[in-house]
């Protein structure tokens, strides 16, 4: 629901005049309140309105409405004020777990989530989360873990849970693959996987926790490793079944900032794979310390308030759009991308609803 809450301040904002605009980012940098800390001047330098908003979210992030709305009464807005609180509150999302089902109300339309009996499926989630050296470890990574383990259980998977790996990626999605196959009775499955990456002789590398670009530059996993062992050779019981992979990390950025991009090398095995996956080659991939990334953030936020409705490559491009639109004020490069596809159906977590 952060979109919708997000959504209700930049209309709120968009009812100032442009001197009301300068008070507000004025009441923002100089202190709310004593216990609310101030937005650093440079971060407002002039930035407007979907900057501010973007802004107040990455640094307060659930807190934004409300500190929202006590700098609109500080500037004697009141009526605007009342009018955003209000609406603030018709937004909330509550979530309630009742036995086996998981009710997810949404701007008060209930969505039931499918119950185990429905979703025959499991999910492996990998998250690296303290490496050997310690300026690579990714503070935040464990909400990023929370939140998506909590949306595939409520999309009704078994979640296979793994975290601080090496190179050993290689094993457990092989071990999960054999896991599959004794289970002919899936109707999909999704894996997901968190850590560092870059990109090695023009293909996606997860960085083992050990790794180390002189001194242990082996320790890495390549993403199309997972292609080989998902596909109907090694995995005969998801045949034309939705194998979803989901992968957030880095895909070069900094570490290669002069590679060219060339045409990947990566051939279809088979039929019904979709990677999607946080950035474009090339290009590095953010995480907040305290809220998690973007990218799982996003995803979070329309699976809740579409899947109900939308095929999953619908779902997919309504994320992509919210991080092109407003991908916040530093992170102009964060956009994700569709790697590789071959679906031939459309995909509906939740079919006949």
């Amino acid at each position: 629901c952060k979109m919708e809450a997000t959504k209700r301040l930049l209309e709120a904002l968009k009812e100032l005049k442009k001197a009301e605009l300068k008070e507000f980012i004025w009441h923002l940098c100089n202190g709310v309140a004593a216990d609310i800390e101030p937005i650093p001047r440079g971060n407002l330098e002039e930035a407007d309105r979907q900057d501010v908003v973007d802004c107040m979210v990455e640094q307060y992030s659930d807190d934004a409405g409300k500190i929202t709305v006590q700098v609109l009464r500080n500037i004697k807005q009141n009526n605007l004020a009342n009018h955003l609180e209000s609406k603030l509150q018709e937004g909330v999302c509550v979530c309630v777990c009742v036995n086996i089902y998981i009710y997810i109300y949404i701007y008060r339309h209930e969505i039931k989530i499918l119950s185990k009996s429905q979703r025959k499926g499991s999910a492996l989630l990998i998250t690296n989360i303290v490496f050997d050296y310690e300026v690579n470890n990714r503070p935040g990574a464990e909400i990023d873990e929370e939140n998506m383990e909590w949306l595939l259980r409520a999309l009704g998977y078994n979640v296979e849970k793994r975290r601080n790996l090496s190179g050993e990626v290689h094993r457990e999605v092989r071990n999960f693959s054999k896991l599959l196959s004794g289970h002919r009775d899936a109707d999909s499955t999704f894996v997901v996987i968190m850590s560092h990456g870059a990109r090695i002789n023009n293909k996606d590398a997860i960085l083992g926790v050990h790794y180390h670009l002189s001194r242990n530059p082996n320790d890495v996993y390549f993403v199309d490793e997972t292609f080989s062992h998902l596909n109907s050779v090694n995995c005969p019981a998801l045949i034309d079944k939705p194998k979803v992979i989901l992968i957030n990390a880095c895909r070069g950025g900094v570490e290669v900032p002069d590679q060219v991009p060339r045409p990947d090398t990566w051939v279809h095995w088979k039929t019904d794979f979709v990677c999607f996956m946080s950035t474009v080659p090339d290009t590095a991939s953010y995480r907040n310390t305290k809220t998690g990334s973007h990218f799982i953030n996003y995803i979070l936020d329309v699976f809740c308030e579409c899947a109900h409705e939308d095929d999953l490559m619908e779902l997919f491009r309504k994320v992509t759009n919210c991080m092109a639109t407003r991908p916040g004020r530093t992170f102009d490069k964060l956009l994700p991308c569709l790697e590789r596809t071959s679906l031939t159906k459309k995909f509906y977590l939740f079919p006949g609803l």
